[in-house]
């Protein structure tokens, strides 16, 4: 069951490695508790701030405490996830003067590192009910 507390996991739209880490959250996710909306629809402009929507070189989370971007945003989503996922959140331990120019590379490079589908996913039910737009 969703609710306003929920986190909204605010994604590129047009990304397909974006797509494909939606796809792998739905797939592990533990409780079904995350939200999903594109940076280019409504939830996102009404909800985040314009500088966050036009940059989309950052998955961002809305969470009940804040908004959380880069790596910071990965690292909350961990524990939402099915083991051993959870167990990843050992690397937050590494400085984030190191982890947020990582993200970046990979965010930099995510159109080569995968291309968009040819088809998209179609969301069952429970999906549908989390994708906002």
């Amino acid at each position: 069951m969703t609710n306003h507390q929920n986190p909204i996991l605010f994604y590129d739209g047009c990304c397909g490695f974006c797509q494909w880490a939606v796809q792998f959250v739905l797939k592990h996710e533990r409780n079904h508790d995350i939200l999903f909306a594109p940076l280019q629809g409504e939830t996102a402009k009404s909800t985040l701030s314009p500088n966050l929507t036009k940059n989309l070189d950052s998955v961002i989370v809305k969470s009940p405490s804040g908004i959380l971007t880069e790596s910071e945003a990965v690292f909350f989503l961990l524990p939402y996830l099915k083991p051993p996922f959870p167990l990843f959140t050992i690397f937050k331990l590494i400085p984030l003067f190191i982890r947020n120019p990582v993200y970046r590379l990979v965010a930099r490079n995510r159109h080569q590192l995968m291309k968009a589908p040819a088809s998209c996913h179609l969301p069952n039910v429970d999906e549908r009910k989390r994708l906002l737009p």
